[in-house]
C-alpha cells in the first residue's frame, strides 16, 4: 500500500511543473491579441519612410483619412479650409488621424500650401517611391481624393472629400477597434 502511495505521490508531483504551462497555453491567444493591438501600425511604420513635409502622426490612431490634394488644384484649395476645421474635432478623439499626400511637383510647394491653410497633420509627397508602399494607398485618377483606411491599411471607402468625410464618424469611431488581420 505504501509503495502505491509513494508511486501516486511521485506521479503527481512530476505533473505538477506543467500545470502553470497549461495556464499559459490557454491565455496565449488572448495576450497575442493584445500585442497585435499594441503593435505599431504598418500604415505608421511604412508612412515614416516617406518625404514629409510637415506635420506629425498619431502613430496610436485606429484609423487614418488619407487625403490627396495639392497647392495648384482650385478645388482642394476651396476645400481645405473645411478640412482643416474637420480635423480639429477628428483629432480629439485620439483614434483618427489624417496625413495628406501632396500631389505638388516640389516639396516647397507643399510647405507653402501647409503654410497657407494652417494644416496641422502630417503632409507627405505622394509621388514619393515609398509612398505607394503606405498600406491602402490609392492612386486617385483626380484630386481632391480621399480614403479612410483602418490602423492595418485595410481600406474601408474612398473618394471625393465632400462626399466621404461626412460619414467619418460612421466609418471609424461608431466601428470601434479594428481587428487584427487573420494570419
Amino acid at each position: 500500500m505504501l509503495k502505491h502511495l509513494l508511486i501516486l505521490i511521485t506521479a503527481l508531483t512530476a505533473f505538477t511543473p506543467l500545470a502553470p504551462l497549461y495556464a499559459q497555453d490557454e491565455e496565449a491567444p488572448e495576450k497575442k491579441e493584445k500585442a497585435a493591438k499594441k503593435a505599431i501600425s504598418p500604415v505608421v511604420t511604412a508612412v515614416k519612410k516617406v518625404k514629409k513635409v510637415r506635420g506629425k502622426l498619431n502613430d496610436k490612431a485606429d484609423y487614418f483619412i488619407y487625403l490627396y490634394s495639392a497647392s495648384w488644384c482650385g478645388p482642394c484649395c476651396q476645400e481645405m479650409p473645411e478640412i482643416v476645421e474637420l480635423y480639429k474635432e477628428v483629432q480629439k478623439t485620439g483614434k483618427v488621424d489624417f496625413i495628406l499626400f501632396s500631389r505638388d511637383r516640389t516639396p516647397k510647394a507643399a510647405a507653402g500650401f501647409v503654410k497657407r491653410f494652417k494644416i496641422k497633420f502630417l503632409t507627405v509627397m505622394g509621388d514619393d517611391k515609398d509612398a505607394s508602399k503606405v498600406p491602402g494607398m490609392v492612386s486617385p485618377d483626380g484630386i481632391p481624393h480621399c480614403a479612410i483606411v483602418d490602423r492595418y491599411g485595410r481600406k474601408i471607402t474612398h473618394g471625393y472629400p465632400a462626399i466621404v468625410l461626412p460619414e467619418w464618424k460612421s466609418l471609424t469611431i461608431d466601428k470601434g477597434e479594428p481587428e487584427p488581420p487573420v494570419k
